[in-house]
């Protein structure tokens, strides 16, 4: 779509959250990999439970993707705070994985047998996670599964969690796809084939895709959105259908907000719309989306959020949704 080949800017790829963004999708990634041959056709309860309908899922792999992310954290970034989609408890990724995947990561200190804390004197962040979105996806090998980190600053300590201070990056992995899109403020955005970590093995260039949304003259446009698990809530969300899709040829639904995000980034889709998600759902597409030099509104937890071409559009789409 509209992206140039290009090289992974130097400030990009030195960038410390970055580094710790890339380390926790290399984390995320191998636990996707690892589980999901033991998942099966079958949804086995012994692996999979559910959350608010037989269709919202959550999977072991979600839970002890969760603990690593926060066992790390808790080491790495000690005063930051972890938004969470499923409430783990913390796992320490030293005792957890052997040593040559340890090797591939940026905070291990091999000497000590460690994870380096890297705390600056900047502000306390927010790291809003999804440690799997689009678990049904992934239940059933449909690709379209992602890991989702966004960090953005702590706006005040009495709103700490709610995603309100300055977004710094946001990065989405998907096995699936074999692809990581990324971003950080003020730098671009980007997708780089397979993991991220991967290309620390040689010295050259990362080869990138810079992200400018929708080319000038492509023909047709599409919707990106979601459908709420909730019975309750179709009714409402099919009578809107038609008045959101003013403007659209046709809709897409993937089943990952944070994949349909980085859609509109690429320039695959035209807008996406949605209500009901969490914040660590949209959190890294949002970022990305918006360093692509598109439009993005958050909707909170749990409010209507959209992105676009132009801020008139999302306005629109934020109406209609």
């Amino acid at each position: 779509m509209n992206s140039e080949l290009e090289s992974l800017p130097a400030e990009i790829v030195d960038h410390s959250l970055i580094r710790i963004a890339s380390d926790l999708s290399l984390m995320a990634w191998e636990q996707m990999v690892a589980w999901r041959p033991l998942l099966g056709a079958s949804l086995d309860a012994s692996v999979v439970d559910t959350k608010t309908s037989p269709n919202d899922l959550v999977t072991r792999a979600d839970a002890q993707i969760e603990a690593l992310v926060r066992g790390y954290l808790n080491r790495v970034r000690p005063h930051d705070l972890m938004v969470g989609e499923e409430g783990s408890e913390a796992l320490d990724p030293v005792e957890f994985f052997p040593a040559d995947f340890l090797f591939k990561l940026h905070a291990f200190d091999p000497g000590a047998g460690a994870l380096n804390e890297t705390a600056d004197d900047g502000p306390r962040l927010e790291w809003h996670v999804d440690p799997i979105d689009g678990t049904v996806n992934y239940v059933r090998n449909i690709e379209h599964h992602a890991f989702s980190v966004g960090v953005c600053a702590v706006a005040d300590e009495a709103d700490a969690g709610l995603g309100l201070g300055d977004w710094q990056i946001g990065l989405v992995a998907s096995p699936g796809l074999d692809a990581t899109w990324l971003a950080a403020a003020g730098r671009g955005a980007f997708r780089v084939d397979g993991r991220l970590a991967d290309h620390r093995e040689n010295d050259s260039a990362i080869p990138a895709r810079r992200l400018r949304g929708t080319p000038a003259g492509l023909s047709g446009r599409l919707l990106a959105t979601g459908f709420a698990y909730a019975l309750s809530s179709r009714g409402a969300q099919l009578a809107k259908l038609e008045d959101l899709m003013t403007g659209y040829d046709d809709i897409r639904r993937c089943g990952s907000a944070a994949l349909d995000l980085c859609m509109v980034a690429e320039g695959r889709v035209n807008g996406y719309a949605e209500r009901g998600l969490g914040i660590y759902d949209y959190a890294g597409g949002a970022v990305i989306v918006e360093e692509a030099g598109l439009g993005v509104s958050r909707g909170g937890s749990g409010g209507p959020t959209a992105a676009a071409d132009t801020q008139e559009e999302v306005d629109r789409l934020i109406a209609a949704i």
